[in-house]
């Protein structure tokens, strides 16, 4: 296909206007073609005056969705420079030199002139098509020049081609001097005195010199391979890093994004290398790339924001599909959703992360309670909780399944997961430490464990750093002055057989629903392969729910004395009742019983908090002020057999009754502390609504 060489410079100009912003001015564009003369890819060439720093970066053009950044898809090696040339002009001496400029420079004057486009491009280009020819190689005046001189040398001999080389050092050229330098010395210049210039015989001595020649090759290729893996990444991706100086890749072809120091990216650099050149690179020369590649990451490229499964951008949500080899996602606004493709943000795609099916709208979730365990009266709050789970904006409630053995917990669990983020291990083991969840958290974006028994404080701190957004700093190995920092904000569902959330505060943020026991029992395989095949219209119905609840939103009012702490959530679940033919106070009403049930729980894991409500029944409920001294010792008279967990003194009896303070005050009680009065710390408990 041709393009006017208007369309060409208009999609160069689109492509280009972020680093032309920068300083950069275009200097040239160079149009790969076939031995027909159509075109196959182009390279842009811009240069920043000021800094003296090129950037020069292939253009392809792809059926149906026009001109990007990239190569295409080669069926073997990539094409040389001006080989169109070659065709028409069977029996003319060829002129090798390194880059397109020299190479159509000495064209302007009728010389036959080809380059592979760099000294690095070498051996990724495909000289067959010179193969017998007559070739004059002119290098540029520096090392890589000769480098690139002898890597040709080294290609062109296995195909019995009749060789000499310019005699660079008879020209008189300034250092790094080449082709397009020789001719502005030379302005009056014609093909014929071209002809003229001293040259090298290579071939007269070509039996002595081949096994010296071939060593020096190789020990020129094992030296430039880290440069030429450089080279290759750059054309291919764009380096950027995050705000945490984290470094990433995006693949300009497919728009996925890797992180550098991933086995992923590794994996397709080595595979990708030795598809272009037919040889694998050494560990060496891909840890060095590798560590160049960061520098240019972390001090050359962008800071741009990175995201997992879910991301928010202007006015619309997005729901990555993770598809390998592409960038299909899901754009959610309100009223509608649209499968889309390179969506304006930058998705991480972790290797234990499962790819999501193209959903399909139009239908209803009344086939998802027929393979998971829960109770009709919660399935508003569940479903509530997997949307609010899409929207990266909002804090997010920690959803916890609680139920006997036999009660489907995990099955439901695993099955609510992989409906919005499926993954290799859709359900993991208890976290030992909050920094296994952080860890867990840096990696997926549901943050699944089964089987809770117990957690520690400091673990319901975290659950609920992870419910709102927060980091997570330790020491880099082998350094005293960096920190590996992880920033997270993700949805949590757990499950385990009693009650693990105890915490007030994170009882507040908590949706626990107890999962009735099952008493028709079926295979988990069965279950599992008909979620596989409802996977893409579940889907489909969660998104249809999703864009009416948003477009019926800001018409959800609450009144402010009955605001819940998680208010986002509690909007969201009115808005979808209403789309799905209930009233907004029905809800309302059932999220307010989730949260007392989660009240009572906490009380009864309080033995301060269960002695002190009978001591105050006991009284009345009248109002009472005493040193807590005194406090503790009456109410201490009331406390449960057998609590192991019983305060050992006054001031751990007041430790306990901040902790249940807001539990206490939703069962209608107000205690506080009154401070120093006299020589005491008294306490005020009162009723209060």
């Amino acid at each position: 296909m041709n393009f006017l060489p208007e369309e060409l410079q208009n999609s160069v100009s689109k492509l280009t206007q972020k680093i032309i912003n920068e300083g950069f001015q275009q200097e040239a564009l160079h149009e790969y073609k076939d031995f027909k003369g159509i075109p196959i890819y182009w390279r842009i060439r811009l240069k920043n005056h000021a800094t003296g720093e090129k950037w020069i970066r292939p253009m392809r053009w792809i059926e149906g969705k026009g001109f990007s950044l990239g190569e295409p898809k080669f069926l073997n090696k990539k094409p040389l420079y001006n080989l169109h040339n070659l065709a028409e002009q069977s029996e003319a001496l060829v002129w090798i030199v390194e880059g397109e400029w020299c190479a159509d420079a000495l064209s302007h004057l009728g010389v036959l002139s080809l380059t592979s486009g760099s000294a690095d491009s070498v051996i990724t280009t495909d000289w067959q098509p010179l193969s017998g020819r007559e070739v004059i190689i002119w290098p540029d005046n520096d090392n890589a020049g000769e480098r690139f001189a002898k890597a040709v040398i080294s290609e062109l001999r296995l195909l019995g081609c009749k060789l000499w080389q310019v005699n660079v050092d008879a020209l008189n050229l300034p250092p790094k001097g080449d082709a397009v330098d020789w001719l502005r010395m030379n302005p009056q210049a014609t093909d014929k005195e071209i002809a003229y210039l001293p040259l090298i015989d290579l071939s007269a001595s070509e039996a002595e010199t081949h096994e010296l020649d071939t060593i020096t090759a190789e020990k020129s290729h094992r030296e430039n391979q880290a440069s030429t893996i450089v080279n290759f990444v750059i054309e291919h991706m764009e380096l950027f890093h995050d705000k945490n100086s984290d470094v990433y890749a995006q693949d300009l072809l497919t728009r996925e994004t890797r992180r550098l120091d991933s086995r992923v990216f590794k994996d397709w650099l080595v595979s990708n290398y030795y598809e272009k050149t037919g040889k694998s690179p050494r560990d060496q020369s891909v840890r060095e790339a590798l560590s160049t590649l960061g520098g240019i990451a972390r001090f050359k490229g962008e800071c741009r924001e990175v995201h997992i499964r879910v991301a928010k951008y202007e006015n619309a949500y997005y729901l990555d599909l993770g598809g390998c080899g592409q960038s299909l996602a899901i754009q959610i606004i309100p009223g509608e959703w649209k499968l889309i493709n390179n969506p304006p943000v930058r998705f991480l795609r972790p290797e234990t992360m499962r790819q999501l099916p193209i959903p399909i709208g139009g239908y209803d979730l009344s086939s998802l309670w027929q393979m998971v365990n829960i109770p009709e009266n919660d399935r508003l709050l569940v479903i509530t909780w997997l949307i609010e789970s899409l929207r990266p904006d909002t804090p997010f409630p920690v959803l916890e399944l609680i139920g006997e053995q036999g009660s489907a917990k995990s099955t439901t669990q695993m099955v609510l997961r992989r409906l919005i983020d499926p993954n290799a291990c859709d359900l993991r083991a208890a976290p030992k430490t909050t920094e296994d969840i952080f860890v867990s958290a840096g990696v997926n974006w549901v943050v699944s464990y089964e089987n809770i028994s117990h957690l520690s404080a400091p673990m319901q701190d975290t659950l609920c750093v992870l419910a709102t957004g927060g980091g997570f700093a330790k020491r880099k190995l082998y350094s005293d002055a960096d920190e590996s920092v992880i920033n997270a904000k993700r949805p949590v569902i757990l499950n385990g057989i009693s009650a693990a959330i105890t915490a007030q505060d994170l009882i507040d943020r908590a949706i626990s629903i107890e999962t009735p026991v099952i008493t028709k029992r079926t295979e988990i395989n069965e279950i599992l392969s008909t979620y596989e095949k409802k996977h893409p219209i579940l889907l489909g119905a969660l998104l249809d729910i999703f864009v009416q609840s948003l477009t019926r939103l800001p018409m959800i009012q609450l009144i402010s004395k009955n605001c819940p702490r998680l208010i986002e959530f509690t909007r969201l679940g009115m808005a979808i009742a209403e789309v799905m033919g209930q009233t907004s106070e029905e809800f309302f009403e059932a999220f307010n019983a989730c949260r007392h049930e989660s009240i009572v729980r906490t009380i009864d894991a309080s033995p301060a908090a269960s002695a002190l409500i009978e001591w105050f029944d006991k009284r009345n409920r009248q109002k009472t002020d005493l040193p807590l001294k005194v406090l503790f010792a009456q109410v201490e008279m009331f406390k449960p057999n057998g609590s192991d967990s019983w305060p050992r003194s006054p001031k751990g009896f007041g430790d306990a009754l901040r902790r249940a303070a807001p539990a206490l005050r939703q069962m209608g009680i107000e205690c506080r502390s009154l401070g120093k009065v006299g020589s005491y710390i008294s306490w005020e408990i009162r009723q209060c609504n």
